[in-house]
């Protein structure tokens, strides 16, 4: 297709819910963000005739650092360079953006990332100690908010700022005290994004972050939903887990850190 691309700060909606039908989890943010956090995500659109050809998600909440998400790889996607925010900053992008990103904004530390994908009706396989894991309440909050602030880990660093009375958090204890956390980022009809699973290192190879991640994904099966997440491609056991409660990887991205020391 041929003529001019226009960059426009806003998305097209339609749009955005056929490419999530077709790549569920790589659009769940973008959905989930449009309608939830209008004042804190921006979006700039590439645009050539009435056909979007990509887009920056571009996430200004916790952390602090600007956090991209880019999708689109078409010919003219490239435009979308102008419209990166300064370092430091993480962009997550297509393995094909990445010498575009670096030449603007490098240089930068790279992290490919697998997207993985559950089907809401596979095979469920146990969770694990289901016995070690609940959903916290609102009255954990005191003890969520001091154990993160304790951690430096940046898979930690918006529980600090959850209430789990009204954003799901799911713990993992240890002698009743809290060792582990894990969340669905984004809770759509058709997916939930799991992320920030973190168990602190004292209390690892015990089926603690088998159990967050398996219990949530059962929530999300109950719902309905298939389960998403990211996971990095250099983390075998990570990958483990997740494949072992059915997981599947669908594509690849890079987490660029771009002078942000925020690695996944």
């Amino acid at each position: 297709m041929a003529g001019p691309v226009e960059l426009r700060p806003t998305i097209d909606r339609g749009w955005l819910e056929a490419a999530a039908a077709r790549d569920p989890v790589d659009h769940a943010y973008a959905l989930w963000d449009l309608d939830r956090f209008p004042g804190t995500a921006r979006f700039v659109s590439a645009v050539r005739g009435d056909v979007t050809i990509g887009y920056l998600l571009v996430w200004h909440g916790l952390p602090a650092t600007p956090i991209v998400h880019w999708h689109g790889t078409a010919p003219g996607a490239e435009a979308l360079l102008r419209e990166l925010p300064p370092r430091p900053a993480v962009v997550i992008a297509p393995v094909e953006a990445r010498d575009g990103v670096l030449r603007a904004r490098g240089p930068g530390r790279e992290f490919p990332e697998l997207v993985m994908l559950r089907p809401a009706d596979g095979p469920f396989p146990s969770p694990g100690p289901a016995a070690s894991v609940r959903p916290l309440a609102g009255s954990d909050l005191p003890e969520l908010a001091a154990w993160a602030s304790r951690e430096t880990h940046p898979e930690t660093s918006e529980y600090p700022s959850l209430d789990p009375g009204a954003d799901p958090v799911w713990g993992a204890f240890d002698g009743g005290r809290l060792v582990g956390v894990a969340r669905p980022a984004v809770r759509l009809p058709r997916v939930w994004v799991i992320a920030g699973v973190y168990v602190e290192p004292g209390a690892r190879r015990r089926g603690l972050a088998r159990g967050l991640v398996g219990s949530i994904v059962a929530a999300a099966a109950r719902a309905g939903a298939a389960t998403g997440l990211y996971v990095r491609e250099d983390r075998p056991e990570a990958r483990r887990l997740y494949e072992g409660l059915g997981f599947r990887a669908t594509g690849r991205r890079l987490w660029l850190d771009l002078g942000a020391d925020l690695a996944p």
